[in-house]
């Protein structure tokens, strides 16, 4: 499988030719933009905020469990479901619980660590990050993609092989 890497100068020439290589079913597509595009929201928060309230609930259920049912003491004359004294541990276990889903899911979605990529040794990509706004397409119809980004008005082109 092979890859065409090209540049354009403005972001709606990056939009049409995004478009049309989606049209032409060549899905297996990455940019590399020196500002922002309307993507899909990330699924990230979601885990973090389910990660943190799942595991504190899940802490303070088990601190009721073993406080309650398995281990009841009767100690100075206090209740057994003395739910005040479990909500700092239950928090503290939430927290832990939403930071290493974040930690990990951060590297998890982007990828990462990618110690190479043979798109790095491009001369269209050194300037994705300051002016030039890149796709890879990565597809074996190299002929149909390189068409493609020529017709959306790519300011140069490039095929790397893998």
């Amino acid at each position: 499988m092979s890859s065409v890497v090209a540049g354009f100068q403005d972001r709606e020439g990056l939009q049409s030719a995004l478009r049309r290589l989606h049209d032409a079913d060549i899905t297996m597509v990455e940019t590399y933009t020196p500002g922002l595009l309307d993507e899909a929201p990330s699924v990230l928060p979601v885990a973090i905020f389910l990660a943190g309230v799942l595991t504190t609930l899940a802490s303070f259920g088990l601190q009721t469990y073993a406080n309650v049912s398995a281990y009841s003491l009767d100690i100075g004359a206090r209740p057994a479901f003395s739910w005040p004294s479990f909500i700092p541990i239950a928090l503290e276990n939430g927290i832990l619980a939403a930071v290493l889903v974040g930690f990990f899911g951060y590297f998890t979605v982007n990828r990462m660590p990618r110690l190479y990529e043979p798109i790095d040794e491009s001369e269209v990509i050194r300037r994705a990050s300051r002016d030039l706004w890149c796709v890879e397409a990565r597809t074996d119809r190299v002929d149909a993609a390189r068409d493609i980004l020529k017709d959306c008005g790519a300011e140069r082109i490039e095929l790397l092989r893998k």
